[in-house]
């Protein structure tokens, strides 16, 4: 009796890749037809979507003309005390309701406070309508984030009248500058430059000083001896010129902070001319009301077209709920 040894079976490469084409052939059938039938169903019901676009786009626009106008305008400032972020928080959580008169804050629509970057790094600063759409995560954004321009906004309707804008800037300032912590911060950091100026003036003055005992003496040579070869050195005298013209640029800059930015918040641009708000408003609302005009025609051109199957499934499912009971 002979032992028949078992060989391992071989693999048909030939038939293994047939295989493989055939699936990726039906998939590309399936995929074709299933597109084929989504480019008729769009074809034939071409005329109800763009009704539902239509519509859509109307509703949007008969929901803005029948609001109230109301208008904006907006105020950058700087902040020599505490970062940005701190600020805005501030100001998008203040209840200005106690800040002014009823006839004022019904009229006044929203107060608060938003970025001013360089999003495109292009030198022009950018109102951040919504920072997390800006990326954060870049050093030089973060930067000006913290430590750049803010931006105040405030939106009234046309019954408030220009003339109190000026009433609201002082309010929105005094908010601010009246913190707690902003106070006390500006406090340290004018005191903390008064007190570094004379300090500086003293440094000038003896590096101006014509004490050469002091800064310019006589040193003595340096000597070294190989052998009987004696190499004698002389060392370089320093000059101070360069030192005291830094210092006194770092008084005049201390100076022109004391003189210029005493304020906790320095206003860079005043509120500008109000301009009516209500045209971008129209392209938001329009744009909106068009999406969800398509949506909801799509679903509900979708059941129409396919109300036989859907039906069908519908008295399917009774059927067998009658079947089970």
């Amino acid at each position: 009796m002979t032992d028949k040894k078992e060989t391992p079976q071989e693999i048909d490469l030939i038939e293994l890749f047939t295989n493989i084409f055939n699936w990726l052939g039906k998939q590309i059938q399936w995929a074709y037809k299933i597109g084929l039938h989504i480019f008729y169903f769009g074809v034939r019901n071409s005329p109800w979507f763009a009704l539902s676009i239509i519509l859509g786009a109307a509703v949007g626009y008969f929901q803005v003309k029948t609001t109230e106008p109301y208008y904006k305008s907006e105020l950058v400032a700087f902040s020599h005390t505490i970062d940005n972020v701190e600020i805005i928080k501030s100001i998008n959580n203040w209840d200005y309701s106690k800040a002014f008169g009823e006839d004022t804050l019904e009229s006044i629509k929203k107060i608060g406070a938003t970025y001013v970057l360089d999003i495109n790094k292009d030198g022009i600063w950018d109102v951040v309508e919504d920072i997390e759409t800006v990326e954060t995560h870049d050093s030089v954004t973060v930067k000006q984030r913290q430590y750049g321009n803010f931006c105040v906004q405030i939106e009234f309707s046309d019954t408030l009248g220009f003339e109190y804008i000026p009433a609201i800037k002082e309010k929105v300032l005094n908010y601010v500058t009246n913190n707690k912590r902003v106070k006390e911060r500006n406090y340290i950091r004018l005191k903390q430059q008064q007190e570094l100026i004379p300090r500086l003036q003293k440094e000038m003055a003896e590096l101006d000083s014509l004490k050469r005992t002091e800064y310019f003496g006589k040193q003595k040579d340096k000597t070294v001896k190989f052998g009987e070869v004696l190499l004698v050195g002389e060392k370089e005298t320093k000059l101070y010129h360069n030192e005291v013209l830094n210092l006194y640029k770092q008084q005049q800059s201390l100076e022109k902070a004391l003189l210029l930015y005493k304020d906790p918040i320095e206003l860079v641009l005043d509120f500008s001319v109000p301009v009516l708000a209500k045209d971008k408003k129209t392209e938001r609302m329009v744009n909106q009301y068009t999406k969800l005009g398509f949506l909801l025609g799509l679903l509900i051109i979708t059941i129409i077209d396919r109300r036989k199957f859907v039906f069908a499934q519908i008295r399917r499912s009774k059927e067998e709920n009658i079947d089970k009971n």
